[in-house]
């Protein structure tokens, strides 16, 4: 990843080359163009120095100096406050609880249909396709309220929600038959640099339009 240093300490992250919680971390860290190591990581081998502070590994997983910490939204948000600019979240209390609480709403709904798709085969996996694709169906008008999702500028709600929505047709939602809307939305926030540069190679393997 290319950046530009801020600061005397770079940071490291843990990830998954694979993962959407691990895409989430990557899309912000471009998005913010923070000087950082990510280290690509194997569950199934990890690193003995990892797992001192982090037994269950879960990933993705930040050092900054003598501080680990994990959990996608805790990561989020330190990140954001700790190289301000450009601001994902505005001044406004009022505001930033609802962009906050957006992302809450995110993790319940939408997101909660990662697992059930990934790990399921079969008749399980096919209802939770049909019930997200349900779910994004109805959800068209509010892509077209404002520039970003719920917003007028680019904020943390569009750092989760769009590494999700590249995943769509991998999962197997039939990404034409979803609200014009949404999918504009969504193409324009693949054509950014950011979102290109936050992209393993497999990840790229997930859609063939980009």
């Amino acid at each position: 990843m290319s950046t530009i240093e801020r600061g005397r300490s770079i940071i490291t992250i843990y990830s998954e080359k694979e993962a959407f919680d691990s895409h989430r971390i990557r899309f912000l860290l471009a998005t913010k163009n923070i000087n950082c190591k990510i280290i690509s990581i194997d569950k199934n081998n990890p690193p003995e120095d990892l797992i001192a502070h982090n037994p269950d590994l879960e990933i993705p997983h930040l050092v900054d100096r003598d501080m680990h910490i994990f959990g996608v939204q805790v990561i989020t948000e330190y990140l954001d406050e700790r190289y301000p600019h450009p601001p994902l979240l505005p001044p406004d209390p009022m505001t930033r609880a609802r962009l906050r609480f957006t992302v809450y709403r995110l993790e319940q709904g939408w997101f909660s249909y990662v697992d059930a798709i990934e790990n399921n085969t079969g008749k399980k996996k096919t209802e939770a396709i049909k019930a997200l694709t349900e779910e994004l169906s109805a959800a068209g008008p509010l892509f077209a309220q404002q520039d970003y999702f719920l917003h007028d500028d680019m904020s943390l709600v569009d750092t989760n929600l769009v590494p999700f929505l590249w995943r769509l047709e991998y999962y197997g939602v039939d990404w034409p038959s979803l609200p014009d809307d949404l999918r504009k939305y969504a193409h324009r926030m693949f054509k950014s640099n950011a979102f290109r540069t936050s992209i393993t190679e497999t990840e790229r393997e997930y859609r063939f339009d980009f």
